[in-house]
């Protein structure tokens, strides 16, 4: 099998602002692997250039699609990082449903599974804008509400105040825990359904505060990379949101959703501003979530794929084999 890698640069129809600032467009590395006339596609953003590259080896030494197990296991023995590895994955599923003529969802016994609605976020904005945001916004059946350090919860008033469906609040790690723990009793005289990240990453104690005392459920995002932090999440919080780039591609996800379930977590799936290609990739798991968050392509202006469709909360699969998605004009990002 043979890697081509590209990375492309997509760009937001308004800009987007978080913990991480004013994002106006994103740089993903893009990656195709063929074998016998079939081409699987895969992405990730933030990968490392080198570290995506530094996959073409492994791929050259392995036959087929069928040995994508292995070939995942020797890019983690090699300390490739998830990002990259994400984006490997990605294109090896893809080709698996393509050598075997199937969505991939299918070939993974996922079809026919209730799937839940998918939130869509807003970032930090003025009270005026987040009014306007929620009135346009309001036959969305879930929205994210993403918050800062300087919040203190009542920006959710303002939203509420125009939108009577369910609300979802991540805090990005904006807060120490006794501030979080105000936040969230704050939050919660509105009806927030969860309380994702509220606390820096990296203090599971501070989590588990938070979560104690909380009058609503709290996920861990940065907190939980893959497979390996699910049992030390266990007990600390309610859920869990899991995302491809970070845990190392699909292979990863199924497993650390299966942990998750053991160990009593809820699970959301979750996904970056990226391209529809990582959105509709992660998407064939939608069927074991009990929470999504796939809206990272409803922004974009020159989204490099066609893929999952996502209108008012309902995500639908594209039909075709493997991921199913279509490759659009590509915009080169630096190399």
């Amino acid at each position: 099998m043979r890697l081509h890698h590209r990375v492309v640069s997509v760009h937001l129809a308004r800009p987007f602002v978080s913990n991480a600032g004013v994002t106006t467009q994103v740089r993903q590395s893009v990656v195709e692997v063929g074998w016998r006339g079939l081409t699987g596609h895969g992405t990730a953003r933030g990968a490392d250039p080198d570290a995506v590259d530094a996959c073409a080896e492994v791929l050259r030494a392995a036959a087929t699609p069928y040995e994508l197990r292995r070939v995942m296991g020797l890019l983690t023995a090699e300390g490739i990082e998830p990002a990259a590895r994400s984006a490997v994955d990605m294109a090896l599923h893809d080709l698996l449903g393509k050598a075997c003529g199937q969505p991939l969802h299918h070939l993974l016994g996922l079809a026919g599974l209730p799937v839940p609605p998918t939130a869509v976020s807003i970032g930090a904005c003025t009270d005026g804008e987040l009014a306007a945001a929620g009135r346009s916004l309001a036959h969305w059946p879930v929205l994210k509400l993403k918050y800062t350090p300087d919040d203190d919860g009542s920006r959710v008033r303002v939203l509420r105040s125009v939108y009577d469906g369910r609300i979802r609040v991540d805090g990005n790690g904006s807060w120490e825990p006794e501030q979080a723990v105000r936040v969230a009793h704050e939050l919660g005289r509105y009806g927030v359904e969860m309380l994702e990240q509220p606390v820096p990453p990296g203090e599971v104690d501070a989590l588990r505060y938070v979560s104690d005392r909380a009058p609503l459920p709290v996920y861990a995002d940065e907190d939980c990379h893959g497979p390996d932090d699910v049992q030390r999440l266990r007990g600390q919080v309610a859920g869990i949101n899991i995302k491809l780039v970070k845990c190392g591609g699909l292979l990863a996800a199924r497993e650390t959703i299966d942990l998750a379930r053991r160990a009593g977590l809820a699970v959301m799936l979750g996904c970056k501003l990226e391209s529809s290609l990582g959105v509709t990739a992660m998407a064939q798991l939608a069927g074991l979530a009990d929470h999504l968050d796939l809206d990272g392509h409803v922004g974009l202006v020159d989204d490099p794929f066609t893929g999952a469709d996502v209108t008012a909360g309902v995500v639908t699969l594209p039909p075709g084999p493997g991921l199913g998605v279509t490759a659009n004009q590509m915009n080169d990002g630096e190399e």
